[in-house]
This record gives structure tokens, C-alpha cells and sequence, in this order.
């Protein structure tokens, strides 16, 4: 386990080109640029006219070589340069709390307010598809496409804390968690999720500080524990390295 300090809540986690990108909710919005084989910081940018929101998120795109960003304040993506330089910037019509890259390279944001799914796509900004959620999938936090029109939903609302795998028409078929809790099966605020190559998905367990893994079919394998709230994952599947973005503006690597 490795840990890379840093300050400012982290909203957005992502690798390219064998740089770690990491976004920090601060007033300059700074994302810093990490070696993923020294770890050592290489550069740092700001990004002209995003807002700072602790409901923002990253992605990254290999074929387009580029950033995205979403803006939870301005209702807006973000398309950057490595560097920063602002590529495009493309109006979202729901503010969304999550954003993840499908395997068709589309761009999919989750809108909690909504309760929608949004897929955009990663060239045009233009809205390709967009999916209503059923009402026991209460406040959508993030989401992420998997192979066979399905989905792994994380969200928390009153009564349900819980990571689900969904359909194109958004019947739930496999579920984890139910009411808040910090039992080994209960989920206190569920952030991001990241899924391997085997469907092992790791779930930020941001209330019980820790990260849980489950099985293909939701079944629980283990925890992983933290000294701090995670708010971003991500997984690279080429290294097995997982890097959790946490709330003190921390990251720690961890080699599965």
C-alpha cells in the first residue's frame, strides 16, 4: 500500500498514457499529474472555467486522449488536454454526480436529482441515450456500463444504501446492501465503483471507511479497510492497481 498526499477533497481519479490524474475539489480546481511508476508529481494545472463541487467527476478517453470533467455547478462536461488546455465544453441537462467512460468510448453520467442515466457521446457532446430509473433506485450516485446493456448503479437514499446491477430498462437483478449500516453486508454511503476483468467490483464505502469487494453475482468477498471516507476509484487493469481518491485529498494505491 502506497499513499500519495495531497489536500482538498479528491473528485475525480484517473489513469492515461502511465499518468495518474487527480482532481482536487479547491477554490484553482488543481489536478495533478503523477508518475505511475515513480509516483512522483510531474506537473499541475488548473481548468479555466470549472467550478469547484464536490459532486464533480473524471474520466479519461485512450482514443481520444483526453480528459473529461464534469461540472456539477455550471451543468456541464469539460473536454481537456492533458495539460489542461480546454478542448470543448458541452452542456449536460441534469446536474450528475458520477461519470465513467462505456465500452463504446460514450461518456455516461448519473444525475441524482433526475434519477437518469445520461450517454454522451465522447466526440459531440450530442445525447445518445438516456435512461429513467426505477423509483427503488433512490438517489443514483454513480454508474458504470458493463458488457450485455447492464449496469452497476451505486446509490443511497432514505431507505436503501446499496450497489445494484440493472438492466437497459432499469429492473434491478443482482443487489448488495439494503438499509445503512456498517454491518459486513450493509453499505453506509456507497461512492464509485470500479469493476476487473473478471466482473470483481470494488465499491467505496464512504460512511464505513472502506473499500468492499464483491463477486460477479453481488456476493460479498472482503473488505479492505481505510483511515479515511473514499470518494473516487480507480482500477487499472493492466498493473491491478487500485487507486482510491479519499477526502482528506489522499491517495492511496492499492495492489490487488
Amino acid at each position: 500500500m502506497k499513499t500519495l498526499s495531497g489536500s482538498g477533497w479528491v473528485v475525480g481519479l484517473t489513469c492515461l498514457n502511465d499518468e495518474l490524474f487527480v482532481l482536487h475539489q479547491r477554490t484553482d480546481n488543481q489536478v495533478e499529474v503523477y508518475s505511475t511508476e515513480s509516483y512522483s508529481l510531474l506537473r499541475q494545472f488548473s481548468v479555466n472555467g470549472l467550478g469547484h463541487h464536490r459532486h464533480n467527476d473524471m474520466t479519461s478517453c485512450v482514443q481520444q486522449k483526453c480528459l473529461y470533467i464534469s461540472d456539477c455547478s455550471n451543468r456541464c462536461v469539460h473536454k481537456t488536454g492533458l495539460n489542461g488546455d480546454v478542448l470543448a465544453m458541452w452542456p449536460v441537462a441534469n446536474s450528475s454526480t458520477g461519470l465513467s467512460l462505456t465500452p463504446r468510448n460514450n461518456l455516461l453520467f448519473t444525475c441524482r436529482e433526475s434519477r437518469r442515466l445520461l450517454e454522451l457521446c465522447s466526440t459531440s457532446g450530442e445525447c445518445v441515450r438516456q435512461m429513467d430509473l426505477q423509483p427503488d433506485i433512490e438517489e443514483p450516485r454513480y454508474a458504470l456500463q458493463l458488457p450485455n446493456e447492464r449496469y452497476i448503479i451505486s446509490h443511497c437514499g432514505v431507505a436503501r444504501h446499496r450497489v445494484c446491477v440493472v438492466d437497459s430498462r432499469s429492473q434491478v437483478s443482482l443487489s448488495f446492501g439494503g438499509q445503512p449500516g456498517s454491518d459486513v453486508t450493509e453499505l453506509n454511503f456507497p461512492t464509485h465503483v470500479a469493476v476487473d476483468g473478471d466482473n470483481v467490483m470494488y465499491v467505496g464505502d464512504w460512511g464505513n471507511c472502506r473499500v468492499v469487494v464483491l463477486s460477479r453475482s453481488l456476493q460479498l468477498v472482503r473488505h479492505i479497510k481505510l483511515h479515511q471516507q473514499p470518494g473516487r476509484l480507480y482500477l487499472d487493469h493492466v498493473t491491478r492497481r487500485l487507486y482510491v481518491g479519499l477526502v482528506n485529498g489522499h491517495v492511496t494505491v492499492l495492489q490487488l
